[in-house]
């Protein structure tokens, strides 16, 4: 005897309805790793542009500090120029008073004069030692650091006289 007028049928395990589920389920779990690793290269990109950007600005502040070191050289080689640069004035301003007060005396005569960098060298004649020393030993010390003259008297009763006068460049120690 049979209570159904159908013929039974098996009924499968996985229904319709769990194969969905489970498709959505599995695409969920997929879209959620994919995201996770998606995020994990984000942050690699990112972190990789952050060292970067740090080892830029450290390269930066160096740079930086390498132009600080070389504007403050700079600076101070410009205040050494200056510094010769007024010096040689003042010497040149001095030289030509000195050789003007030559001209204007009209006895002292020059027949030489040899400058270099640190040092003048005057040869000439003079009537009296003592007319050399006031117009022009007393400006070339003032000028410079140690001034020497020699003196020859000639057949005449004047006085041939070699002058060097000598600028020290020790740098350390200016004894004046």
């Amino acid at each position: 005897m049979t209570y159904s007028f159908i013929k039974p049928r098996k009924k499968p395990i996985l229904t319709l309805f769990i194969k969905i589920w489970a498709a959505l389920f599995i695409f969920g779990i997929v879209f959620i790793i994919f995201m996770y690793f998606l995020y994990l290269t984000k942050i690699a990109f990112v972190s990789h542009s952050i060292k970067k950007q740090k080892e830029e600005v450290v390269k930066m502040q160096k740079e930086i500090k390498d132009n600080e070191n070389l504007y403050q050289i700079l600076l101070n080689k410009s205040k050494i120029a200056n510094n010769i640069k007024d010096q040689n004035e003042i010497a040149k301003k001095s030289l030509k008073n000195l050789f003007d007060i030559v001209v204007q005396t009209g006895s002292i005569t020059l027949e030489s004069v040899d400058q270099e960098k640190d040092s003048l060298q005057l040869i000439g004649v003079t009537p009296t030692m003592e007319m050399f020393s006031l117009l022009l030993e007393t400006p070339l010390k003032s000028i410079f650091d140690q001034s020497n003259t020699t003196y020859y008297r000639l057949s005449n009763g004047w006085y041939r006289f070699v002058s060097i006068s000598k600028k020290n460049t020790g740098g350390c120690c200016d004894e004046r």
